[in-house]
């Protein structure tokens, strides 16, 4: 059986560090931001896995020209596609045009459809679509919308977190992301636009404890909650907004990356609390009809009501990022974490191992 590895984050001697035994960032381009070196270490371990298992395998990059994705898919030939791709000439709203590749040439890959890709890429379309069906998610502003908005309105007080539309794993998220009023978010995103170009918006900032819930697809295409890990923010600098921005997901030299820890213990006060975060993917899941491995990411306001942040269709899947974690919480390795996402025609009656490993509370924020 032969599988292809389609990624994003190419970069000039990548497949020196492919060729190597350790994962060693050290060895990948300084322009290369963590968040790709990421994608570039999960394509590293996942196609050890699938060797492990008598899998041929052969790497792809997602290259600016379609055509030569096209091109040398035809000539691998693979049984199936396991989707790596994040984002597409920096874009990851764009992420998309990889599985539609893939169902144009007729190739079963893992994770979620074009489909399921194009809607979640848009976090302003993730959230209307959110709304419409009664699901809990923080009110927003548009930058069109606040041209619509009174003077009264605009000079409002009250908190509110600046995010880009199309972009993810925290990218343009910092402490100064949240900001105080109506009027001081609408020159946050006017700032950001002319800095980073994109769409951006405001949402309203949800104070309180957050929530990262991943599922994973059975044997039988039904979706599995992971165990519920919550981001405590231990130690966390005093006067900053307890998020999770950039530098705490990625930057391993800044106090927030070390102040945000994953625990997965939970009193017996909370259990209610979880049942509704397990329905509430549940219902996601279903309304985006997703597939493969999703996350679900909550604020829970100081009143004890859920939010939802937004759905994740594309999870980081190294093995010391937190849906890894949650698996191992759950008794899967990442072996079988990989075992199934491959395409479920392609599955063969061989076990999977089960473990209990990769428990660690730090290890890794990356989601």
């Amino acid at each position: 059986m032969k599988a292809a590895l389609v990624y994003s984050g190419y970069c000039e001697g990548f497949d020196d560090y492919c060729s190597g035994n350790s994962v060693d960032l050290v060895k990948l381009p300084d322009s290369i931001s963590a968040d790709n070196q990421d994608t570039l270490v999960q394509l590293k371990e996942i196609a050890a896995l699938l060797k492990g298992k008598n899998i041929t395998v052969e790497s792809i990059p997602f290259s600016e020209s379609v055509a030569a994705v096209e091109q040398a898919l035809r000539k691998c030939k693979p049984d199936f596609v396991f989707n790596l791709v994040e984002t597409i000439r920096g874009n990851d709203s764009l992420i998309y045009l990889a599985a539609a590749l893939y169902e144009y040439l007729g190739l079963a890959y893992s994770g979620c459809s074009a489909q399921a890709l194009a809607i979640l890429g848009e976090k302003i379309r993730q959230k209307e679509l959110l709304k419409l069906a009664g699901l809990p998610t923080a009110d927003f502003l548009t930058h069109s919308e606040f041209s619509s908005l009174s003077n009264a309105e605009v000079n409002v007080n009250g908190r509110w977190i600046v995010k880009s539309n199309t972009e993810h794993a925290s990218v343009g998220i910092s402490a100064d992301s949240v900001v105080d009023s109506v009027s001081m978010a609408l020159r946050k995103i006017e700032h950001m636009k002319s800095e980073r170009g994109g769409e951006w918006f405001a949402e309203k900032y949800v104070e309180g404890r957050e929530f990262n819930i991943s599922v994973l697809e059975n044997e039988r295409g039904e979706p599995v909650v992971l165990p519920a890990a919550e981001v405590v923010f231990k130690n966390f600098p005093t006067g900053l907004p307890k998020i999770i921005d950039y530098a705490a997901k990625w930057d391993e030299a800044s106090d927030v990356y070390h102040a945000t820890q994953r625990s997965f213990d939970f009193p017996a006060s909370d259990q209610a609390l979880l049942k509704k975060l397990e329905a509430f993917c549940y219902r996601c899941w279903h309304l985006f009809h997703l597939s493969g491995a999703i996350r679900v990411d909550f604020r829970v306001d100081t009143d004890g009501n859920p939010w939802i942040l937004e759905i994740n269709a594309n999870p980081c899947l190294s093995s010391d990022a937190g849906f890894m974690v949650a698996a191992a919480h759950a008794g899967l390795s990442s072996d079988a974490v990989i075992q199934r996402l491959i395409p479920r025609q392609f599955i063969s009656n061989q076990s999977c191992n089960r473990s209990s490993g990769l428990s660690s509370n730090r290890s890794s924020i990356r989601v």
